[in-house]
């Protein structure tokens, strides 16, 4: 079962590679079928990574959360299944030239760092820890979209400032339609952040963790959940233009990263995906 479910994530690897060639075709091409069947792909990678965490779930006996490879494919599971929700909505199609590659990256990662099931130490062994990892995933997706649509946004309106009005930028969704992504893309993601940040608390006073407002992982969490408040709170009463909500959305993400690959990993006492 382990060996089939590495096989599935592969697959769905990929899938992703075929999906980002296919985007990348259609952006050049303007194409529009080419997205279509981008999307397609994508959908098929994502039932295959899906199928793989369920296998890998159920040969741990456990949600498959603990340890590197684990946390990482689901984070990427998560990002691809948000930004299908988006792209239904939205119908923007040049983000899934950015969440392609941050997937591939995630999953390049995890499977160089693979490793078989191992068990969770007893501070995981709770419910508000399966709440707390599932809140964040959907928290991740949606605030890992709404970066990349900010990126976009800036690269964009730096071409526009230098009137670079034709190739790339021509292919490009307009700053208007982005602008709506990232403040969609926060204010879904924002409540479950505040959601997954409520249960590490819980969960932190659950186990008497000694000294964990002050943790490092848990101070960036906090300078992160406040830059997508301001984000909110500013777009909100109109007191930020586009430029400067996609500089918040991209700071968030910066501290998003930055929790991850080395807060967590590195700096935090308390906070390990380990078992």
């Amino acid at each position: 079962m382990a060996q089939t479910s590495v096989i599935l994530i592969w697959l769905a690897y990929l899938l992703y590679a075929a999906a980002f060639a296919v985007f990348l075709i259609g952006f050049f091409t303007q194409r529009p079928w080419m997205n279509r069947l981008g999307l397609i792909v994508a959908a098929a990678g994502l039932v295959a990574q899906t199928l793989g965490l369920i296998l890998r779930g159920v040969d741990a006996g456990r949600f498959p959360f603990v340890g590197l490879y684990e946390s990482l494919v689901l984070v990427a599971w998560a990002i691809v299944l948000v930004w299908h929700v988006l792209e239904s909505f939205t119908k923007i199609k040049a983000v899934g030239l950015y969440v392609m590659p941050v997937v591939l990256v995630l999953l390049t990662i995890a499977l160089i760092s693979y490793d078989p099931p191992q068990g969770m130490v007893p501070a995981l062994r709770s419910d508000i820890v399966i709440v707390h990892v599932i809140v964040m995933l959907v928290a991740i997706g949606c605030l890992y979209v709404a970066g990349g649509a900010a990126i976009i946004y800036l690269i964009e309106e730096t071409l526009l400032r230098r009137r670079k009005t034709g190739g790339v930028l021509g292919r490009l969704p307009s700053l208007a339609a982005l602008d709506r992504l990232i403040y969609h893309a926060t204010l879904l993601g924002l409540p479950f952040l505040t959601m997954g940040m409520a249960a590490g608390v819980i969960r932190a006073e659950t186990f008497r963790v000694p000294g964990w407002p002050t943790d490092p992982m848990v101070l960036l969490s906090a300078a992160a959940w406040a830059v997508y408040v301001v984000l909110i709170a500013g777009r909100v009463r109109g007191e930020w233009s586009g430029r400067a909500v996609s500089w918040l959305a991209v700071t968030g993400l910066v501290l998003l990263l930055v929790i991850r690959f080395a807060a967590v990993p590195y700096l935090s006492g308390f906070h390990t995906y380990g078992g």
